[in-house]
């Protein structure tokens, strides 16, 4: 002989479930958010500012070296050609100030 259950203590055993696995899922969004806040604070890196750090790192070395082929085709020489340390000098030092912009 089988036991029917009432149809409403069901409903209700549903929604006890759902409102459950709902707070479940938000406190653990909760716990993500404080994290992700906290090593915003504290200057801890996520994966993304590392990828933005290097693309930035990435953009300011081209730079670089288009600067330093241009000051080479100006002395009728191949890219990445030796510069006098008159003209070498002052791209080395903009192009270690453009890296610390992308910090």
């Amino acid at each position: 002989m089988k036991k029917n259950i009432n149809p409403s203590i069901s409903i209700v055993i549903m929604l006890a479930v759902f409102v459950v696995s709902l707070f479940i899922i938000l406190q653990g969004e909760t716990a993500l958010n404080k994290q992700l806040s906290a090593s915003i604070i504290s200057g801890v890196r996520t994966p993304l500012d590392t990828m933005a750090m290097s693309e930035c790192l990435r953009d300011e070395y081209n730079d670089f070296l288009i600067k330093w082929n241009q000051e080479c085709k100006a002395g009728n020489l191949e890219d990445k050609c030796s510069l006098p340390r008159d003209i070498a000098d002052p791209l080395k030092t903009d192009y270690e100030n453009s890296q610390k912009s992308c910090y």
